[in-house]
């Protein structure tokens, strides 16, 4: 049935409703201020904003706020109900509704959490647990939302937030800490393409607002924390890890604890592949935190000293070339490019190329010169390179080499668009009208025909706009081709003498395709 399936405050302002549409049911999140609406998202298909979904489920929690308000006397009953059952009777109660009613059950450890001691243990842990246990997986859900979300763990974000702000931050950052244990514990049992579903927030949220807590919180005790929990196998390759850093790095930037590197050699010291991207970000890290401190030096260090990391490689290199020190930055060059190729890998080999070429020119090596920049326009024209290839050779020369390029380009395995683009480029009509036929096509000849239009090849120009006009005519019939036939003859008729032979081609037309009512019609535009 269309509309509203399911509507349901998730948290103080905060509302979420299922919508049967026309493509399934789609997920809609508002956030309320009052009964006026702050924010609010829609999984439809609709790209209005808001959609048409917006406004009806605002109707119906401003509904559910009326009707609440009016329940109040009612409420007022309930109170002088519940003052009449014994303690223990509500309480076993509430046990027994909580035993199915997942929502009711966090909503009990929301809101009396922080009356529980916590001598032993975290005392989230197992309420947090007890409500992921709960957390019924929708996957149609998934379907109409771009994430799929987890209210208990919103819930909980959002309680963390108000102890900040209360500034009771020891009771944040524990909440924070079963966030983190708990969801990767309940990621660990969900499927694997289920657990790319859910949004990254869920574990980027709760190490912000440790950060955010950080100047309020005994940062010894949270850095020993993180740095134990972070080396746990369980997360091992997952955001979290980074989290972890993240916290770590934002401690140490005011304790100056060399601690920090102690764990990051440790974590490198186990990973076997060092040019991996594993290792990549350990190393990133570690500069990071020596250039928190101005250690510049120590920071280059890690780099140099791990250049079997390839963007690492590209720096030290950048920096010899800068410095001068050409041999040793080739040698580098030379020694990776025989890496790659030994494990067959061909990608981003022109960043190296490039730098081969850029020493080359520093170095006016116009052998090197000729052979790096040809090796960007071999299989296809590249103005840049082009410009490069043409000024290492004298004058006489280069008219061989062009010869030689055009050639080349003309060959079968490669495209005419390069051999064009090379003609313009040259811009040289004796060139171009030597050539041009080759290449002779409705687009070629729209870019030439102003270059090779001196008075000196205008007849020729002329008769190739003929040949290709009755060539294109012949195996090209509808609209948009005859619309094409007119604004070539328009061109034509640009150049001396070529009103009068667009005129003859149209005589032509008109008695060849006598029975193309529809081109005639259209040449007939052409005096107009």
């Amino acid at each position: 049935m269309y509309g509203i399936k399911e509507l349901r405050q998730i948290a103080e302002n905060k509302w979420k409703a299922k919508f049967q549409g026309d493509y399934g049911v789609y997920i809609i999140r508002i956030t309320t201020n009052g009964k006026n609406t702050a924010e609010f998202s829609c999984s439809c298909p609709s790209h209005y904003s808001p959609c048409k979904h917006i406004p009806m489920v605002e109707e119906a929690i401003i509904k559910r706020i009326t009707e609440n308000e009016k329940e109040e006397k009612n409420n007022a009953q309930l109170d002088d109900f519940l003052k009449n059952i014994p303690a223990e009777k509500l309480r076993e109660f509430i046990i027994a509704q909580a035993e199915y009613n997942p929502e009711l059950k966090n909503a009990v450890f929301l809101e009396f959490s922080s009356n529980i001691d916590n001598t032993n243990g975290n005392k989230y842990s197992m309420m947090l647990r007890k409500s992921l246990e709960s957390v019924i997986i929708d996957e149609n859900e998934h379907a109409y939302e771009d994430w799929m979300t987890i209210d208990v763990l919103d819930q909980w974000f959002i309680k963390a937030k108000k102890y900040l702000e209360q500034e009771q931050y020891n009771e944040t950052i524990l909440i924070c800490k079963a966030c983190i244990e708990e969801y990767s514990r309940f990621l660990y049992n969900v499927d694997d393409d289920i657990c790319l579903a859910f949004s990254n927030h869920y574990i980027s949220d709760p190490f912000d607002i440790i950060i955010d807590a950080l100047d309020h919180t005994d940062k010894k005790d949270l850095f020993d924390y993180c740095l134990s929990e972070m080396i746990k196998k369980k997360y091992k390759n997952t955001n979290f890890y980074y989290g972890f850093q993240d916290v770590v790095r934002e401690i140490a930037e005011s304790t100056n604890t060399k601690a920090f590197i102690a764990i990051q050699d440790k974590l490198l010291s186990d990973i076997k592949d060092k040019s991996s991207v594993e290792a990549e970000n350990i190393l990133r890290y570690k500069i990071r935190y020596y250039r928190c401190f101005d250690q510049e030096k120590e920071a280059w260090a890690v780099i140099e000293n791990n250049i079997q990391i390839e963007s690492f490689r590209l720096k030290v290199i950048k920096r010899m070339i800068d410095l001068k020190k050409y041999e040793e930055a080739k040698k580098l060059i030379y020694d990776f490019l025989k890496i790659k190729k030994k494990n067959k890998d061909n990608n981003s080999n022109n960043i190296w190329s490039e730098l081969l070429l850029d020493i080359a020119q520093k170095e006016n090596d116009f052998s090197a010169i000729q052979k790096l920049s040809y090796g960007f326009i071999k299989d296809e024209f590249n103005v840049k390179y082009y410009k490069i290839y043409k000024a290492s050779f004298e004058p006489a020369k280069w008219l061989e080499k062009r010869e030689k390029l055009f050639q080349h380009y003309c060959s079968e395995q490669y495209f005419n668009d390069s051999a064009g683009s090379l003609l313009k480029a040259e811009n040289d009509k004796e060139f171009t009208m030597k050539n041009i036929e080759r290449l002779l096509s409705m687009d070629e000849l729209e870019n030439f025909y102003k270059n090779t239009a001196g008075s000196d090849y205008t007849e020729n120009v002329l008769e190739m706009f003929s040949k290709v006009l009755c060539f294109y005519a012949e195996y090209n019939t509808g609209k948009n081709f005859y619309e094409h036939i007119l604004l070539l003859l328009r061109r034509m008729s640009e150049l001396k003498g070529g009103k009068k032979a667009a005129m003859g081609l149209i005589k032509k037309f008109r008695i060849t395709y006598d029975k193309r009512s529809l081109m005639l019609e259209i040449l007939d535009r052409f005096e107009g």
